[in-house]
């Protein structure tokens, strides 16, 4: 497929679920065509919100990633860029979506501060009622997938670009446009992935979320109560994460509710600073314990695996722990941390299994399925069997044989 035929199909994957449209310009920002219906939004609104000196401006820098251009009321737009060696042959840019509940509400206030007609201002809510409201990773999903349309290139998302113009001359009182946090969810993003990860710098990735936003804008006149709010939705967002990155989530939100406590219980806002350092670092090292161990699970999920395919052949401490590269006390240390069971008890209870198949399903005698399953002495094999099982092999096999 040409990029027009993937764009087609982009854009019929998308609308299954957002009716979302694209705009075409030329590398000077020209609008060349669009299937936004003049209905719907002026033609050229992309230009008229004054996004072309952004645009062209992510261009002269030389990045080639997608852009996501937001207004000051929320609505949003996403750019991606046609290349043709180094010469940029056109803009493609879908949309417009919005990404806050409230976003409607919020534009709807703002025409309040334009003297408009009743007639027309009811038929700028209706289209503005008709514009999606899509969730902020949902749209940054779609940027990559826009990008991927465009040129066929794969990327993450930490490579997206965000911009915002914000229009002047007309004041605004109202509260709600502050809500809205241009450009803070990308810098979330990054944030909750690195909790994800479990990766110690994610104290950077906070203070550039930090300097987008305050956090929950709610005037309720107690500094420390919007504290407290501000660090009991840190903590959930924490919490999630850590879930995501591997955190059992039964201790997930046994902390959520512990530190939730403990929030409450703060007296300044200088003491619920201390506490999110402390909670997020908790986190933090609990996520990449849990990754370790999960690592080391699979590895000894891998040597039972192997002790299961050769359980009829000698098997020892020291042939599993070079299969891991490990030293024999490390291997051992973690086999049992795993497993609940010392590697020696491991391997007798697999042989025991096995052994009952034998005795069970086949005629041979019990010094042969001792010598089969390398117990090195009938007696041994006896003792191993009634020690796991309570019974002789003699009596197992009387009690159990099919034949």
């Amino acid at each position: 497929m040409d990029i027009k035929e993937r764009l087609s199909f982009f854009q019929e994957m998308v609308q299954c679920e957002y009716p979302l449209h694209l705009w075409h310009y030329s590398p000077e920002f020209e609008l060349i065509e669009t299937d936004c219906p003049a209905e719907l939004m002026l033609p050229d609104i992309i230009s008229m919100l004054g996004f072309s000196s952004l645009v062209l401006a992510h261009i002269e820098s030389g990045n080639r990633m997608p852009l996501i251009l937001d207004t000051e009321f929320g609505l949003l737009w996403i750019a991606g860029f046609e290349y043709q060696g180094f010469a940029l042959q056109q803009i493609h840019i879908v949309g417009p979506a919005f990404t806050g509940s409230n976003s409607h509400l919020v534009l709807r206030k703002k025409l309040d501060s334009y003297q408009l007609t009743v007639k027309l201002r009811s038929k700028i809510v209706k289209q503005i009622e008709s514009v999606p409201i899509i969730p902020s990773s949902v749209l940054l999903s779609y940027a990559i997938m826009f990008h991927c349309a465009i040129t066929g290139e794969r990327i993450t998302a930490d490579l997206i670009s965000f911009t915002s113009h914000s229009t002047t001359g007309v004041p605004d009182d109202s509260p709600l446009l502050s809500g809205e946090h241009p450009g803070i969810w990308m810098a979330e993003q990054t944030f909750l992935s690195m909790i994800r990860e479990g990766n110690p710098e994610y104290k950077k990735a906070l203070a550039k979320s930090m300097t987008l936003s305050s956090g929950v804008k709610a005037e309720i006149g107690d500094s420390l109560r919007m504290s407290k709010n501000n660090l009991l939705v840190l903590l959930t967002l924490c919490s999630r994460a850590a879930i995501d990155g591997g955190l059992n989530p039964s201790i997930a939100y046994t902390l959520n509710d512990y530190y939730a406590g403990r929030i409450e219980e703060c007296k300044t806002t200088a003491a619920t600073n201390n506490l999110s350092c402390e909670f997020l670092d908790d986190y933090v090292l609990r996520v990449r314990a849990a990754k370790e161990t999960n690592a080391h699970s699979r590895q000894i999920q891998n040597i039972c695996d192997y002790i299961s395919l050769h359980i009829r052949e000698p098997l020892s401490i020291s042939l599993l722990s070079e299969r891991l590269g490990y030293t024999e006390y490390y291997f051992s240390h973690k086999f049992k941390e795993v497993t609940g069971l010392s590697v020696n008890a491991y391997i007798r209870r697999k042989k025991i299994e096995e052994a009952k198949l034998l005795l069970s399903g086949t005629c041979m005698s019990i010094q042969d399925i001792s010598d089969e399953l390398s117990f090195g002495s009938r007696s041994f094999f006896f003792s191993s069997f009634q020690k796991e099982t309570g019974m002789s092999p003699t009596a197992y096999r009387r009690e159990h044989c099919k034949g």
